[in-house]
């Protein structure tokens, strides 16, 4: 078996939320609204990175707290508002029952165990209480986006790292969780040209892990193709369109 694809996020968190330029996510902010309603609830954003959610969550929740196991990563979530631990996602400082909310968006696939980290989190929930997880679900192959197409080995990368939501769904239940449930929570859909997402810094390791994984002789491949495709779309008096089409699942347990 090869070893498990990481990504060094010490190395990119300057650049990380570079994406929140591109991409709205409209669907993962309401979601995550809805999940903290109503207020004054605890809860814990684990896998927080530099912070954006919890900025965005700010007001929705009675008392926010970000979790991350990258220093370079909580460095850059300093700028919010929110009490911020480092500590893995499977051993969360946290007393049993003391948190109502748990949610990760785009994390879960970085953890070291999922069971671990769910069972970390029927511990730490009260009564009543919820962990949420949003994330891709690659299985369905619904999705298009210019990363798999021209990065050739991000997609087995993701069909191996992400889990289906119907797994999610199971190891909720197996950690204890008394029901569990899963929803499309966003669509991204956004069609932008070669040259544009140059200009924008897309077409950079750091813009999603999918390409941060990827050593460098691999990310320079993709690099090459992407600008074999543009020459030829030129040469035909055209312009190579990058498609990005893809859906994030929210997964969520109950206690």
């Amino acid at each position: 078996m090869s070893p498990a694809r990481t990504a060094d996020y010490d190395r990119i968190a300057d650049r990380y939320d570079r994406r929140y330029a591109l991409y709205t996510y409209d669907g993962v902010r309401e979601t995550l609204q809805n999940f903290l309603a109503p207020g004054g609830l605890t809860a814990f954003e684990v896998g927080c990175g530099t912070g954006h959610w919890l900025r965005a969550m700010a007001g929705d929740a009675g008392r926010l707290v970000g979790v991350d196991s990258s220093g370079g990563m909580l460095a850059a979530a300093k700028k919010t508002n929110s009490h911020l631990i480092r500590s893995r996602a499977e051993a969360l400082p946290c007393r049993d029952a003391s948190v109502d909310r748990i949610f990760c968006v785009n994390a879960l696939h970085h953890f070291s165990s999922r069971t671990e980290f769910f069972a970390e989190a029927h511990r730490v929930l009260r009564s009543g209480g919820a962990v949420m997880t949003i994330g891709k679900d690659p299985q369905t192959e619904r999705d298009e986006w210019w990363v798999y197409d021209y990065f050739e080995q991000t997609r087995k990368i993701d069909l191996a790292r992400f889990a289906p939501v119907r797994v999610l769904r199971g190891e909720l239940a197996l950690a204890g969780f008394s029901w569990a449930e899963s929803f499309e929570a966003d669509r991204i859909d956004v069609v932008q040209s070669f040259s544009e997402a140059q200009t924008a810094g897309v077409i950079d390791r750091s813009f999603t892990s999918q390409l941060t994984v990827l050593t460098q002789d691999e990310f320079n491949l993709g690099v090459t193709r992407l600008v074999r495709a543009d020459a030829e779309r030129r040469r035909d008096g055209a312009v190579l369109q990058l498609v990005s089409d893809f859906r994030l699942y929210a997964t969520v347990g109950w206690v």
